[in-house]
């Protein structure tokens, strides 16, 4: 009787599941069997279809990863960044250093042509200075020579 109401149980499990069984066709222990292999198959391919989405979805994060920097990756970038600002720093030191140095010899120059505009206004008025004492001399030579032929007109009238 045990077998009996184990196979009527089946049955009934059987038609709760959907299936119907024909008239006089009897559902037995290979049967069930046979469901449950079949129930295990299913499950084993979802499992299956699970694991390979699965696999997808840690491919996925895996390349997303990838994109993303991590703290080692950070670290050099920041100090890449931090020798590109160096380098900036240092040249705009050279270049500030160049600008005073190209200012203080440009005021330089400036002097010079000032102090070479004085000499030349001083040499200038040297030279005119010259002139005028050449002249000078040229007139008191005159005035000397005009005397000495006078005293000798006058020395030799007496």
């Amino acid at each position: 009787m045990n077998v009996v109401n184990e196979e009527n149980g089946l049955r009934q499990r059987h038609r709760v599941g959907g299936e119907k069984a024909g008239p006089g066709v009897q559902y037995t222990a290979k049967d069930f069997e046979i469901e449950v292999l079949g129930k295990l198959a299913e499950v084993q391919s979802l499992a299956e279809s699970m694991e390979e989405s699965w696999e997808k979805k840690l491919e996925a994060v895996r390349e997303q990863r990838l994109l993303k920097f991590d703290s080692r990756t950070l670290i050099a970038l920041g100090a890449v960044a931090l020798s590109v600002a160096g380098y900036i720093v240092q040249d705009a030191r050279n270049s500030a250093r160049l600008d005073s140095e190209i200012e203080a010899t440009k005021a330089r120059v400036i002097r010079l042509e000032q102090i070479a505009a004085t000499n030349t206004e001083a040499r200038i008025r040297t030279e005119v200075q010259l002139g005028e004492l050449r002249e000078g001399q040229d007139e008191i030579k005159a005035m000397i020579q005009a005397h000495d032929s006078a005293s000798r007109k006058v020395v030799s009238k007496q």
